[in-house]
Order: C-alpha cells, then structure tokens, then sequence
C-alpha cells in the first residue's frame, strides 16, 4: 500500500494519494468488522456497500470489493422465510456496483474475479416454469420469491462487466464469462462464454496450452 501511495503522491500529488489512503483504510476497517461475522478478518469492503445475512454468509480471507456492492442472504421476503447460503473463497475480488444475493445456495470458488455491475442471483419475483406460475396482473414486487436452483462459480473463473449469473447455473472452473453475457445454462471449466444467452466460443487445450476454437470443425 504504501509504494501505491507514493506513486500516486508524484503522479497525481497530495489530494490523491491522501484520499486513496483514506478509502483503503476505511475500506480495512469495514472489512474486519464484517469479516468478523463472516469468518474472516483480511477483508477490504469498499464505500456505499449494502451487506444483510450476515449469519448466513462465509467469506474467505483475501477478499476484496470496490464501491457498491450488495450482498445479501435473505432470510425472509413477503411473509415467508428462506435459509439461504453463500459461500465466497479464497481470494475473490469484485469491482464496483455488483449485486450477489440468495435466498438458496450461492458458491464462489477462491480466485474468482468479478467485474463491475455484474449480477449473480438464485432467484426471481415469481416462478415462471413447473406447476404454480405467476400471475401477471400482480405487481413484481408482491409475487412471492422462487429460485431455480443454486448458483456455483468454480475457482479461477473471470466474469466480464454487466454479465449475468441466473439461478440454477452453474460456471466451471477456469472459465471467463464475457461482458454483458447472460448465463442461462451450464458453462462447463476451462471455456470462454459470451452472448445472451452465453455460448461456449473457446476451450482451453491443455495438450497445446492454447485457447482453441470450440465451434471449429473436426
């Protein structure tokens, strides 16, 4: 921290680099008293972040989060209860503005990278598919809360700005979600995915450590 601070003193001079110092400080101090609910006490949690279920959240050392996050386990909605669970590994860091919340099961390996405004959610306002579906005269906010499944991001996997987790999915190890990607099904490891929805485009050949083609003919 302190040779980021210097650099920033002769680039930029006092103001920014005082400020910089400020933000990583506070940033450190929301971290350990988060972190000590969390299991974990090295946490940098950056300004204007929204935390709630706590009690229901694990986060492991190393993490590190810029402006406005939210992460929330919600363990009521609308009347009805939930026992949700996420669990962040080792390493993680987010960029600005992202949103993870559970009312199920959220996972994320250790050395997962998010980008800024990403969203990664288990559940909708609503169930639209099965048995019971919901009706449209009713205002989203008043439709009672439904998940598809839990989400699992495996280790060292990259998900691109403004991309897209939907709940039930799941992304492989090694993978890299491009930006703005909606990810509606399963994104096996070692793939680079991208579109809405997200389709595999490379694969990751470890014969040639070369990202290969995947739509490519044999």
């Amino acid at each position: 921290m302190i040779r980021t601070i210097l650099a920033l003193h002769k680039s930029s001079g006092i103001y920014v680099a005082t400020s910089h110092l400020w933000l990583r400080l506070m940033s450190r101090l929301r971290g350990a008293v988060i972190g000590s609910h969390c299991g974990s006490r090295s946490l940098s949690i950056g300004p204007r972040s929204y935390i709630r279920g706590l009690s229901c959240i694990r986060i492991g050392p190393g993490f590190e989060t810029a402006e406005g996050l939210w992460l929330e386990a919600l363990t009521s909605f609308a009347g009805k209860d939930y026992a949700p669970r996420i669990v962040i590994g080792d390493r993680v860091h987010i960029s600005r503005w992202s949103h993870i919340a559970a009312i199920n099961s959220i996972d994320i390996g250790s050395d997962v990278l998010i980008g800024s405004n990403v969203l990664i959610s288990d559940h909708s306002h609503g169930s639209y598919r099965g048995i019971v579906h919901s009706d449209p005269t009713i205002a989203p906010m008043n439709r009672g809360l439904s998940s598809n499944g839990p989400v699992t991001i495996g280790r060292n996997v990259w998900i691109g700005d403004h991309a897209v987790i939907t709940p039930g999915c799941s992304v492989g190890e090694g993978s890299i979600i491009g930006a703005n990607s909606v990810v509606t099904n399963d994104i096996p490891p070692f793939t680079i995915a991208v579109g809405s929805p997200a389709q595999c485009i490379k694969v990751f050949d470890f014969s040639v450590r070369e990202w290969v083609d995947s739509r490519r003919e044999h």
